[in-house]
């Protein structure tokens, strides 16, 4: 472990809340590389050389600096990290004043390292998490090499296997990613993978759970999260894998998450038309939403009678309820769509003409 400016300036921050005095952060060469006075940045401190080879505290006097380079009446403490002796903390000042807070510094600086190397490893296992999951994925099968390597970054898993993708706006609460991912492996045992920027791959078993109860699992981990942190996300979730071929699962997963609504959880094996539809080039949908509802373009209000008829099963009377208009006015509505149209609403093959119109609608409103 070796101090950094970027590291040493934060310890700087913090500690210099505890104490009105000048603070330096030295290396193990003795060099400042943190100050409240930037001017001493890059500095030999020949007070913290000795500090370092003696591994204790030294209180520099008036009678010291003719003798040491570089140096300040105050005190110097060893930073200590696993027994070893990284830097220097000095403290500038009176050292009568200074040494009562001297050893509460010391240990504040060694707890900010300490809790910086767990962050740093963090880091690493979920990089190392990030890259061994996109090696996964391009393989038709594992071999047994690469699943041993698996298990040294925490990867057991036996099959059959479920992939599911959460999606999360991560850029507006990076602070949040690690509390997540601590809170999914506490209420969901799986493996958790941090996936590019706005999402995270879950990793379950089939045997422990199925996708009904998988389901169940991720509404209560939603409501938590939502209720807890304010934060919403969606979720898609794949087919099950029965060997350890997870391509498949997660390509499944990551098409039910681009077809699924916002905030919302949807299961791959639940889709049906949606899947068909998702085939559909942009420039078909458009030319199918053209010839489908172009006669209808300037008039809104049979768009909407017909949106609602078919959101309520083609039910006259739930329909008329819900646009508040007469039994008859609807059946007006009706018959003029049938005239604009040439398409009979109340037909089943026109019924799924016109849902497959207004779902392309939807995505391509302003056409």
């Amino acid at each position: 472990m070796e101090l950094t400016p970027t590291l040493g300036q934060k310890i700087i921050n913090e500690t210099k809340k505890l104490i009105n005095e000048n603070i330096i952060i030295v290396n193990n060469q003795a060099i400042i590389i943190a100050s409240t006075d930037c001017s001493r940045i890059g500095d030999f401190h020949e007070g913290a050389l000795q500090t370092i080879k003696n591994n204790t505290t030294t209180i520099l006097t008036e009678d010291h600096l003719q003798s040491m380079k570089g140096i300040r009446p105050g005190v110097n403490l060893p930073i200590t990290i696993e027994n070893h002796v990284i830097g220097v903390i000095g403290i500038t000042g009176n050292p009568k004043e200074i040494i009562p807070l001297a050893s509460l510094m010391k240990k504040m600086t060694e707890l900010l390292i300490r809790e910086n190397i767990y962050v740093q490893e963090l880091e690493w296992h979920a990089r190392a998490m990030e890259a061994y999951f996109f090696e996964w994925v391009q393989m038709e099968q594992p071999s047994e090499e690469f699943l041993k390597r698996g298990k040294l970054l925490d990867i057991h898993l036996s099959p059959p296997l479920r992939c599911s993708i959460i999606e999360i706006d991560f850029s507006k609460h990076k602070d949040v990613i690690n509390e997540i991912l601590d809170l999914l492996l506490l209420k969901l045992p799986c493996v958790a993978i941090r996936w590019g920027h706005n999402r995270i791959v879950l990793l379950t078993e089939e045997d422990k759970f199925e996708l009904d109860t998988l389901k169940i699992q991720f509404e209560t981990f939603q409501s938590y999260i939502i209720n807890k942190l304010r934060i919403p996300f969606s979720i898609g979730i794949g087919s099950k894998s029965n060997s350890f071929f997870i391509k498949d699962s997660y390509q499944k997963a990551t098409k039910a998450l681009s077809l699924t609504n916002a905030n919302t959880i949807t299961a791959y094996d639940e889709l049906l038309l949606e899947t068909c539809l998702d085939e559909v080039s942009h420039n078909v949908r458009i030319d199918f939403i053209n010839k489908v509802l172009s006669p209808l373009d300037k008039e809104e209000a049979l768009l909407n009678t017909l949106k609602v008829f078919l959101k309520n099963n083609l039910n006259l009377k739930a329909t008329a309820s819900e646009l508040h208009i007469h039994i008859n006015t609807l059946h007006y509505r009706l018959s003029r769509i049938e005239q604009l149209t040439g398409l009979n609403p109340k037909n089943t093959y026109t019924i799924a003409v016109f849902y497959i119109a207004f779902s392309f609608l939807d995505e391509n409103p302003k056409k």
